[in-house]
């Protein structure tokens, strides 16, 4: 009895990978599928995620005081950012609260060295501790293996 189980435990993932094959084969005679393309370096006017996160947020109407930390991006299907989620309140991370900003609320200036961004909004620390909490809801959505690892972490 043993036999029929384990031949069917090599006949079927092999039937599966097949029929994937032909599929991605299929695809790629129709167009449907891009090839890879890759970069050496960052193209003119990009930056990277870490130019963002970590770094604090300014508020243009508060003599740019320092507001709140980028903990977050909210980035759409298409690669857009759509928010950042800012850390406010709080002290050395406890009793803080996340408030999503728009991305077009946001002004990103280049510091002097040209390496960093100061990032600023129009909004005093009060106006954001008092902005709705943004709730991730991780029922929706990619989830990533990060994300299981920090959940998992904080458990």
């Amino acid at each position: 009895m043993m036999k029929p189980t384990f031949l069917s435990t090599l006949i079927i993932p092999a039937l599966v990978a097949t029929s994937g094959i032909a599929l991605a084969n299929e695809a790629n005679e129709e167009g449907n599928v891009k090839e890879a393309s890759y970069l050496s370096h960052a193209p003119q006017g990009t930056f990277h995620s870490d130019s963002l996160t970590g770094n604090q947020v300014r508020s243009s109407v508060e003599n740019d005081e320092d507001i709140g930390t980028i903990n977050d991006l909210i980035i759409d299907e298409d690669g857009k950012i759509n928010a950042v989620v800012v850390g406010v309140g709080g002290f050395l991370g406890m009793g803080e609260k996340n408030v999503a900003i728009e991305w077009e609320s946001l002004e990103l200036v280049k510091e002097e060295d040209g390496e960093d961004y100061v990032i600023s909004v129009n909004a005093s620390e009060e106006a954001l501790q008092e902005a709705q909490e943004y709730q991730r809801n991780d029922d929706e959505g990619l989830h990533t293996e990060r994300d299981t690892e920090m959940n998992n972490s904080q458990d």
